[in-house]
């Protein structure tokens, strides 16, 4: 354990702060214990973990990587969280993957730019039983702080593959447009109807005020609401259709 973090480590960190830093970073922040374990279960590439003095380091420190000890000034100008938790470790951040679609469906996200809804959303499809999701370029950063927090590390046991749009993924995979489903406010087939069969197809979601930009390439699909409300938030949209997948391959 040292209690000097690199000069060149504190640069990286100080422009981790930025949100253009963030983008050009090929590492992110994991804050936390509560993440941090399970980063130490699932991550393969912990670069090395930050902790703040007097903190109690408990079981989320590993020998296997460099463990760096600051002040607790210093920890909170490196921290992103408003109340900062004492620890964090940097790890190294996945490439795209190629789709194997072992998943009884594909997850889609369609420009998201909550990365509380992104953390929510990953975290419920993990509870499912889905390991594997694409996401189209534009969509908030999966690996984005707060989506990390909200997922609660979820993401470490994620497969996730960037697009450039619905209709290049479309493409690629030579999906059946009647299966895949486009989720809509309030017109398509119900989620609870027997038409929607979500196996071997693909389940997408929209951007929080927009919603999914093509809908030629599938069927819009609908949770029906007998109240006067517009939408649901995208993440606990997603946990209704998640769920209702769980209750249908219950049932078989």
């Amino acid at each position: 354990m040292s209690n000097n973090l690199p000069k060149a480590l504190v640069k990286e960190l100080i422009k981790y702060q930025s949100r253009q830093g963030r983008k050009k970073a090929d590492f992110f922040l994991v804050e936390g214990e509560r993440c941090c374990r399970e980063a130490l279960k699932w991550s393969s590439d912990i670069r090395y973990a930050v902790h703040s003095e007097g903190r109690s380091l408990s079981e989320v420190i590993d020998c296997s990587f460099p463990i760096y000890c600051v002040n607790e000034q210093d920890f909170a100008r490196f921290s992103l969280t408003e109340n900062a938790q004492g620890i964090f470790y940097v790890i190294g951040r996945p490439s795209s993957t190629s789709l194997k679609l072992e998943d009884p469906f594909l997850l889609v996200l369609d420009g998201l730019q909550e990365p509380g809804n992104m953390g929510t959303i990953l975290r419920t499809a993990l509870a499912t039983g889905i390991k594997e999701v694409a996401i189209t370029r534009g969509t908030v950063d999966p690996y984005n702080p707060k989506a990390i927090r909200s997922g609660m590390g979820a993401q470490f046991q994620m497969s996730i593959q960037v697009c450039e749009d619905l209709v290049s993924l479309v493409k690629a995979n030579n999906f059946d447009s009647s299966k895949i489903w486009l989720t809509s406010p309030h017109d398509g087939v119900s989620c609870y109807d027997s038409e929607f069969v979500l196996d071997g197809g693909v389940l997408v979601f929209g951007e929080e005020g927009g919603g999914i930009k093509d809908f030629a390439v599938g069927r819009k699909t609908m949770i029906p609401m007998p109240g006067d409300v517009e939408s649901l938030n995208v993440a606990q949209a997603a946990t209704i259709y998640l769920f209702e997948a769980v209750r249908r391959s219950s049932q078989q």
